[in-house]
């Protein structure tokens, strides 16, 4: 999720660089504000309509619920937490039948997506279909919309004129004129150079004909 998120952020700034430095923060500024408000508003509207989870978990159960083949479902207690789910052999199944053990108290497949996910996936699915239990149970509130609208639950406000700003009282900062870019000559790289490098032994040089 953290990375999700910083991707989203990333996508926000888009075009934000080389800028000078106080276009730079206000362009910072103006996106995230207008991200947050945009996509607060439309969570808020969307849990208004009775939705519980964003367009995206939505549309990903039901292609897991789409993808349900022939299978026979075994409980092995009787508290239906695990199970043992046999794909039977049809002509929609494009390879050999397999067998997966699901756990559902700790939220396991022998898939692997109900585990990476915390998203039933459709052996999970089919388990619930069998045994009558509510698939949201096995979904993490964290997809949920009120779960979400926290993140953009923050605030913000218009920045006052230069006229009330307090007084600055501390270090000036200098930049140093060494790392200034050239505007001429291309940029220096400081990277460790390695064996990619370094020129092959005896290459022929290439010759161009004009």
């Amino acid at each position: 999720m953290t990375i999700n998120l910083a991707e989203c952020m990333n996508f926000v700034l888009k075009g934000a660089r080389s800028l000078p430095i106080c276009a730079l923060v206000k362009t910072t500024f103006e996106r995230t504000k207008s991200w947050f408000v945009e996509r607060g508003t439309k969570i808020e509207c969307m849990l208004q309509a009775g939705h519980q989870y964003p367009e995206d978990i939505t549309a990903l159960l039901r292609k897991n619920e789409q993808q349900l083949a022939m299978c026979h479902v075994q409980s092995y207690n009787r508290q239906n937490s695990e199970f043992d789910v046999q794909e039977l052999s049809t002509a929609q199944l494009r390879r050999l039948p397999m067998s997966y053990t699901v756990r559902l108290n700790d939220w396991w497949c022998d898939c692997g997506e109900f585990k990476a996910l915390w998203l039933p996936c459709s052996h999970v699915i089919i388990v619930c279909s069998t045994c009558h239990l509510q698939l949201t149970t096995f979904v993490d509130p964290i997809y949920s919309l009120q779960y979400i609208l926290k993140v953009y639950k923050v605030e913000f406000h218009p920045v006052r004129n230069e006229d009330y700003w307090s007084t600055y009282i501390g270090l000036n900062f200098i930049p140093d004129s060494c790392m200034r870019r050239k505007e001429s000559d291309r940029p220096t790289t400081n990277r460790i150079h390695n064996e990619m490098d370094e020129p092959l032994p005896n290459k022929p040089k290439k010759l161009l004909l004009l």
